[in-house]
């Protein structure tokens, strides 16, 4: 309601006197309640958001922080890759020939080829070892003796759970003379107190090659291989053959992804919700401000 006076009209409500604000007059623009984007930036470094604005951008650096650090982690996985790659294309190392050199992270990753016979009487088994798939099995181990009498254990392969009796093993033999291709790996020491049957065990559940020693008649190299598939040979050609790593990038980029993204979303929603409140203190302070300039003699302020 409005008057000739160019101010608007009170009213009564059930819940008491509402003033209206003034009306606005002619040629004047009415005061803009909304806040600009360029506000709003210079309203998150005032003092009255400096503390909200600070453990905001904690927080963005953090989630930054974050993303550069997978992306770093996808630049070590790119170049563990690459040299994986280019170690597994180099020509067969000849341990029977060379030896073993003392640091053996020089081999890793690194085809070895061994030549000599593999002595299927003092073979072992290596138990609760998961298949191709996490079935159980085992793994059969059998020292392949160099012509200079020295010897290699050689992890020859998978086998399933209801195939690891011993009368088995024959059936798993390879050829004779074949040459064995594999990847060096260390011994694995068993756990201090670990008791080892007195004579000849037959099952084991580490390659623990010191231990192992004491009961083969000749000197084991102090490592393992890891024998390789042949080329054709599939996984349900026992004992099977197959390498437990993969050369694939993992899920780094798409978590760099995701913390820059994170990063984003914080800091755009921070900046809407500094505009939203302060656009909400602009018409509280204009309402305030029409409040103070309507006349005295308005009437009381409740209804009775």
């Amino acid at each position: 309601m409005s008057n000739d006076t160019g101010v608007a009209q009170s009213g009564y409500t059930e819940s008491g006197y509402m003033p209206d604000l003034p009306e606005i007059p002619p040629g004047q623009e009415a005061p803009r309640m909304a806040v600009s984007y360029g506000e709003t930036l210079r309203a998150i470094v005032s003092r009255r958001w400096l503390v909200a604005t600070f453990f905001i951008l904690l927080a963005m650096a953090g989630m930054v922080s974050l993303g550069i650090w997978q992306i770093d982690r996808l630049q070590q996985r790119r170049a563990f890759n690459a040299m994986v790659i280019a170690r597994y294309a180099e020509p067969p190392y000849d341990i029977a020939e060379n030896g073993l050199p003392e640091d053996l992270s020089q081999l890793e990753y690194r085809r070895i080829q061994a030549n000599g016979a593999l002595d299927y009487a003092n073979q072992i088994l290596l138990t609760n070892q998961p298949g191709p798939n996490g079935e159980p099995g085992a793994q059969l181990v059998a020292p392949l003796v160099f012509a200079n009498g020295d010897a290699v254990l050689v992890a020859r392969g998978w086998i399933p759970h209801d195939q690891i009796g011993e009368e088995n093993w024959p059936t798993f033999n390879d050829p004779p003379d074949a040459p064995v291709i594999g990847l060096i790996q260390k011994s694995q020491p068993l756990e201090e107190g670990a008791v080892v049957p007195e004579g000849f065990a037959r099952e084991w559940w580490r390659v623990d090659i010191a231990r192992i020693q004491e009961q083969m008649p000749y000197t084991l190299l102090p490592a393992f291989l890891l024998q390789l598939a042949e080329p054709g040979r599939t996984l349900d050609t026992y004992p099977a053959r197959f390498v437990n790593f993969s050369l694939d990038e993992g899920d780094h980029l798409s978590y760099s992804i995701q913390w820059f993204s994170f990063a984003l979303i914080v800091g755009f929603g921070y900046i809407q919700f500094v505009r939203v409140q302060e656009g909400k203190r602009r018409r509280a302070a204009e309402s305030d401000r029409a409040i103070t300039a309507l006349p005295n003699d308005r009437g009381p302020l409740l209804h009775e």
